[in-house]
Parts: C-alpha cells; sequence; structure tokens
C-alpha cells in the first residue's frame, strides 16, 4: 500500500494537471485520496478523480476519499457526488 494522496488548497484548474500526475504515480496500487488540506474542488479535478476511479475499478485496486472537509463535501453534493459515489466512478 503507497502513502495516501494529500492534495492542499484549491482543486481547480490550474491544479488538475498535478493531481492527475499524482493519481498516475501511485496509479499501481490501492488508492487513498485524503482531502483534509483541500479547501474548493473544481469539476475538472473531480473529473480527474473519477477517471482515477474508474481506472483502479478496472484494475481490480480500490480507491477511497478520505477526510473531505464540509466545504469539499457541499461542492461534491452540488455537482452530484458523494465521497463514495466518487470513489465507486459513478456518473
Amino acid at each position: 500500500m503507497t502513502d495516501p494522496v494529500m492534495p492542499e488548497g484549491k482543486l481547480d484548474l490550474t491544479a488538475a494537471s498535478a493531481l492527475h500526475d499524482q493519481l498516475q504515480s501511485v496509479a499501481d496500487h490501492d488508492v487513498i485520496v485524503n482531502l483534509e488540506k483541500v479547501t474548493m474542488i473544481g469539476a475538472l479535478c473531480l473529473q480527474v478523480f473519477i477517471a482515477a476511479a474508474r481506472s483502479a475499478k478496472a484494475a481490480n485496486r480500490s480507491f477511497q476519499i478520505i477526510n473531505a472537509p464540509d466545504t469539499v463535501l457541499a461542492q461534491l453534493k452540488s455537482m452530484g457526488f458523494t465521497p463514495k459515489s466518487l470513489a465507486e466512478g459513478s456518473v
């Protein structure tokens, strides 16, 4: 098992490429994403998480989202997601 991926701050357009790279670097393992230091999540980074979750599922690996702050939970909810549905790669 690898260490959790721990993005920080705003996960917006400018963060999407780095987030994708972080998730690609751990794609050969079960993935845990710790959102405790995230202040905002935008649609593009949400899509990065969905793609990573789907890739993990296709490879029979787990993908978990943990410690999302209330503000991030509210943003996910406004886009129709929960940490669980996001981790499942559901749309």
